[in-house]
């Protein structure tokens, strides 16, 4: 009957490519494909060319999937516990207001809103905003993306402010290649936290 059930909506709302495939994982299928590593300063979860993360990431960011950005909360919640115990506040790299808009969300917020069910106290927070809509880093180069994300970010100096000392700030992004998005985000905030300030920059994939 189920079986049955999905077929019908298959055929009145056809499936993606990129949803079809994520069918064949289920939560522990889909969190076995954490494979941390770091690129410079940046830490990644796991490797954009997994057919499988590469297609829940884009169908998170392109194409409204619930489903996808729950698969990728367990990823990065499964990383998240194995961190040290630390109070932690989850940064995401914001869009600029006309893609925002015209996406209707930010994927990444999705994704970490909210991080359940970890042994230390975790939260969102917006500390960061574009000054200006920026190019895609798909379409430059090592050296364009560097200059294209110079000076896009601004602060949040109230929010920051208002943190405690000591606590762990993790900035979230979907993809990283060279790092510019990440590295130019963690420039425009260290100057402003508080003392004893973890800052970790990670992202779904490389």
């Amino acid at each position: 009957m189920i079986h049955s059930f999905t077929k019908l909506l298959d055929y009145i709302f056809p499936p993606t490519t990129h949803e079809l495939l994520l069918r064949e994982y289920d939560i522990e299928k889909f969190i076995s494909l954490l494979q941390p590593g770091a690129v410079a300063s940046i830490h990644y979860l796991s490797s954009y060319h997994t057919p499988a993360i590469q297609a829940a990431i884009a169908a998170t960011k392109f194409e409204h999937s619930y489903i996808a950005a729950d698969l990728l909360q367990h990823l990065v919640t499964k990383w998240l516990h194995t961190l040290p115990p630390q109070p932690t506040i989850l940064v995401p790299i914001p869009l600029s207001a006309r893609r925002e808009r015209g996406r209707g969300y930010n994927q990444v917020t999705r994704v970490i809103a909210p991080i359940k069910n970890l042994p230390y106290p975790v939260q969102v927070m917006q500390l960061l905003t574009r000054t200006r809509d920026t190019t895609a880093q798909t379409s430059l180069s090592r050296h364009q993306r560097l200059n294209n994300m110079e000076n896009a970010f601004a602060v949040n100096l109230h929010r920051v402010h208002a943190l405690e000392p000591g606590t762990r700030i993790i900035i979230c992004d979907d993809v990283t290649t060279t790092g510019a998005t990440l590295t130019a985000a963690r420039a425009a905030l260290a100057p402003h936290l508080p003392p004893q300030t973890t800052t970790i920059c990670v992202a779904w994939a490389h």
